[in-house]
């Protein structure tokens, strides 16, 4: 009994071990964010971080309650006297943790390139709980603002901007984005969904349209505000053709008979729940992961919509606007996915006992939890560099390349990392109220495929390089960077990679024989090994300058890890 009571000591020793508060417990992303900031600012930043990591730790009871039946999202059809209403019902749970998440301001810094960074530390803690219902919400209430911002009607920013900057769990509006169609997927110019114009747009109302159609795969299936694609009558086959329109989930005050423009007159959503907005949800997905957050399948009957910027760049909002945000997004939920991991993993390898010793002193387990570290801190390095390099405003061609290699690579190991975590459990690493691994692990089989599954990204990857030669601004900033970066540790070998990489980019760019996505895969992780080398090699060379502790060796290991692989294309063969 004495030896059954040990090893139960030990788990609870494991628990105590783990951090209480998330920000403090990671001196990397404390000196990511002051590295971006002024001095002013980081005060601010610093303590609006610390009072947001202890809070966000604290409410790892309320995500996994909102994660596990019975207490799913659920569909409400119709209301006790048997009206339709179309609703999604949550746990309370859920809502608690809204409370949180929302309370911390994060949504409304959206757009405002001062707190970019500061954001998407925030979105970084809050996904150390992985999706937990509110992550993709955050990423599309993020790039519908954003969207609004840029090419919304005034009318429409000045009625529904308030309540989406609203830190008030209680009171803000958030936004979903439903793109897919069951005959589409990826394809997005294959969608069928259709517009007719209902009013024309004026200068005190945007254009309002009638919505038909299906929409396959809609996360968020219960928010207020749904951004849309559609295809106007006559317009052009393809995604040239694709409008981008914003359809209201019930139909606001003034909109029950006639156009939706008179809503924004006075107040753009009811007080109170009105009558559904023409449009059913057919039926929520059971997903494998990403469970507390609701996904559906809508079928639209002429749902009144607002027009989004104008009909001819329609799809070009949703790639450069909306999906260049939400991958951004999608890599700071990869990145606090895989911090967690490894903290996790850690705190058990340090309290666990097997053959007579820790496991932490095993080189197998040491390993793999400095794997994890090291990816960990890279994935966070990369993605907060490119949010800092598009609130700056330049380099935006590098950027739209950086974000897409990014989401790619983050999403591929958050998978990795979440499967090396458990295995550094054991056994109890498979127990869904054991640790949160398995609902991390589950959750990033889903980051893989939002926002872009991965070969749909290579596939961008290399249009951008052929048609754009994108590949030649990301590389020329990396190798401005890496020169600047002197004789420090690890240096040499990333300008090394970096003169590889852009002599076999060109090569990519030039070749027109599909089968070279085959290779370009294999160039696209390189690069992002030598991006996430170079992000933290500057920061160790800013932390020397200050006289602090480097960490030279989380380079090294990351390079060692990830050797440079020439990118030689493979024919695929199976049989047919």
């Amino acid at each position: 009994m004495d030896a059954i009571a040990s090893g139960r000591r030990q788990l609870a020793d494991w628990l105590d071990a783990l951090p209480v508060n998330y920000f403090e417990a990671n001196p990397l992303l404390r000196s990511l964010v002051e590295r971006a900031s002024s001095p002013a600012e980081f005060n601010r930043m610093d303590a609006h971080l610390a009072q947001y990591g202890a809070d966000i730790a604290g409410a790892a009871d309320l995500v996994h309650k909102c994660s596990t039946p019975p207490n799913l999202p659920t569909l409400e059809r119709w209301d006790a006297i048997g009206r339709r209403q179309e609703r999604v019902r949550f746990d309370a749970s859920y809502h608690q943790l809204g409370e949180i998440i929302y309370g911390s301001g994060v949504m409304g810094m959206t757009g405002d390139p001062a707190h970019a960074v500061l954001q998407a530390a925030l979105v970084f803690l809050t996904a150390h709980h992985g999706e937990a219902g509110h992550t993709c919400p955050l990423a599309c209430t993020a790039g519908l603002i954003q969207a609004l911002q840029k090419v919304g009607h005034p009318r429409l920013q000045e009625g529904l901007l308030p309540g989406l900057l609203d830190p008030a769990y209680a009171t803000r509006l958030h936004g979903s984005q439903f793109l897919t169609e069951v005959q589409g997927g990826c394809d997005v110019g294959a969608n069928a969904s259709r517009a007719v114009l209902e009013t024309p747009e004026t200068d005190d109302s945007p254009a309002v349209w009638r919505i038909y159609g299906e929409k396959w795969f809609c996360s968020v299936a219960d928010s207020p505000l749904y951004l849309v694609t559609a295809r106007p009558e006559g317009a052009a086959g393809g995604t040239k053709g694709l409008g981008l329109f914003l359809v209201p989930h019930d139909l606001p005050d003034g909109a029950k008979g006639g156009p939706l423009a008179r809503a924004l007159a006075h107040r753009a959503l009811p007080q109170a729940p009105n009558p559904p907005n023409h449009f059913t949800i057919r039926r929520l997905k059971d997903k494998l992961g990403t469970r507390a957050m609701a996904s559906g399948e809508i079928d639209w009957d002429g749902a009144l919509a607002w027009q989004v910027g104008t009909l001819q760049n329609g799809f070009q909002t949703v790639i450069e606007v909306v999906l260049g945000t939400s991958r951004l997004y999608n890599a700071l939920a990869c990145a606090g996915s895989m911090q967690r991991a490894f903290y996790e993993a850690r705190a058990f390898a340090a309290t666990r006992t097997a053959f007579g010793r820790k496991i932490a002193h095993f080189p197998l387990v040491r390993e793999a939890v400095a794997q994890l570290y090291t990816e960990a801190c890279a994935a966070l390095a990369s993605t907060l560099d490119l949010v800092q390099l598009g609130a700056q405003g330049g380099e935006s061609e590098a950027v739209r390349l950086g974000v897409n290699l990014n989401k790619y690579w983050t999403s591929v190991r958050n998978t990795q990392m979440q499967r090396l975590g458990i295995e550094v459990l054991g056994g109890n690493g498979t127990i869904e109220d054991f640790s949160p691994l398995p609902r991390l692990y589950r959750d990033a089989m889903v980051t893989e495929s939002w926002e872009g599954t991965h070969n749909v990204l290579v596939a961008q990857t290399w249009r951008d390089m052929q048609r754009y030669g994108l590949h030649r601004p990301f590389l020329g900033l990396l190798q401005r960077r890496a020169e600047a970066w002197g004789d420090a540790p690890n240096a040499q070998e990333v300008r090394e990679r970096l003169i590889v990489l852009a002599g076999e980019a060109e090569r990519l760019a030039a070749a027109r024989d599909e089968n070279e996505t085959l290779a370009l895969r294999s160039w696209m992780d390189n690069a992002m090994v030598a991006y996430q080398a170079l992000c933290l090699g500057e920061l160790d060379q800013w932390r020397q300058q200050r006289g602090e502790a480097t960490e030279a060796g989380v380079v090294a290991h990351l390079l060692a890890l990830h050797p440079l692989r020439t990118a030689v294309a493979v024919r695929g063969q199976y049989p047919q």
